[in-house]
């Protein structure tokens, strides 16, 4: 116990202070309040060696507590928790202690999420706005692989100026074209305007280092269009004899099987033409990424939407 002159440093309601004869019982601080205290630190505390300039504040960290538990604390019962607990601290200031803790609280989480992919490589771009705007967003999503995961996070589809900056900012990082939804038209499918063709039918092959994207339609009770499979081909006849007679994943064999049971069968449509194949594989997840979203339906009894990822019966991408 320290001493200045002849007077020792207690701890006090108020925080550290001296006295010649020890504390009395009206000055000390409260035990439940002390419990109260140590509580919060086992939840939200580590013990963390930091320099001068990082070490906490008593009466700070008193008011952290009081806002968690709602509860009023004194600053002597936070230093006296501290100490019970092992915390050490390395100066006084008047009453208050400055102590070596790391906080680990809830609503600083997304601090600690480290990102990965996209989001590691954009926080680093410390020349774009767009940069600093994500990383600053506590709700960023600091672990999505996909670009449509942050095009709709983002919102994207009407903000053009965000639009735009997700978009540069993924082809610097991927070297690869942007997989936007906003570059398919998908009103030719719905609206008929582009090549239909049914199984056994003849269409020609696409022109060499060039691909066509299509989709699988069926026609719903109302006669509109829905479409269930997205995909690129360079043989679209062929491509769809494979869809009907190796359908490939479970869903697409019900969801064939169950066309055929009814004497029917999907139809392709051919919505992009001349993609070139440099280009193709990026084309394809923006096709997928546009008609999921149109798919995408309330479900009743969700009493909400459905992930739009569930919408077709593409593998995810």
């Amino acid at each position: 116990m320290k001493t200045e002159g002849r007077l020792q440093r207690v701890i006090l309601a108020g925080g550290f202070g001296f006295r010649k004869y020890g504390v009395r019982e009206e000055e000390a601080p409260s035990r439940t309040q002390v419990d109260d205290c140590k509580q919060w630190l086992l939840k939200y505390a580590k013990r963390k060696s930091l320099p001068e300039g990082k070490r906490l504040n008593s009466f700070y960290l008193k008011e952290l507590v009081e806002n968690a538990t709602e509860r009023y604390v004194t600053n002597g019962a936070f230093i006296q928790a501290a100490i019970e607990l092992g915390f050490k601290y390395s100066s006084i200031f008047g009453p208050n202690a400055f102590f070596h803790i790391e906080l680990r609280l809830p609503e600083n989480e997304w601090k600690r999420v480290k990102p990965q992919g996209f989001s590691k490589w954009l926080f680093k771009q410390d020349q774009l706005i767009f940069a600093h705007d994500a990383k600053a967003d506590p709700t960023w999503p600091r672990r999505a692989k996909r670009f449509i995961d942050f095009w709709r996070y983002l919102g994207c589809g009407g903000h053009r100026g965000v639009d735009d900056d997700l978009s540069k900012a993924w082809e610097s990082w991927s070297g690869q074209m942007a997989p936007r939804p906003d570059l398919i038209d998908t009103n030719v499918v719905y609206d008929r305007e582009c090549d239909f063709i049914s199984y056994g039918e003849s269409y020609p092959n696409a022109p060499a280092n060039s691909t066509y994207l299509y989709a699988l339609i069926e026609m719903d009770k109302d006669d509109r269009v829905r479409v269930k499979y997205v995909g690129q081909t360079r043989s679209p006849s062929e491509r769809l004899r494979e869809h009907i007679l190796r359908p490939g994943s479970i869903d697409r064999v019900r969801w064939i099987g169950g066309l055929i049971q009814k004497d029917q069968y999907p139809q392709m449509a051919i919505f992009y033409t001349g993609a070139a194949l440099s280009m193709a594989n990026e084309l394809e997840k923006a096709a997928i990424y546009a008609f999921q979203s149109c798919e995408t339906y309330w479900d009743d009894d969700l009493d909400g939407f459905p992930p739009s990822d569930d919408a077709l019966l593409n593998i995810h991408k």
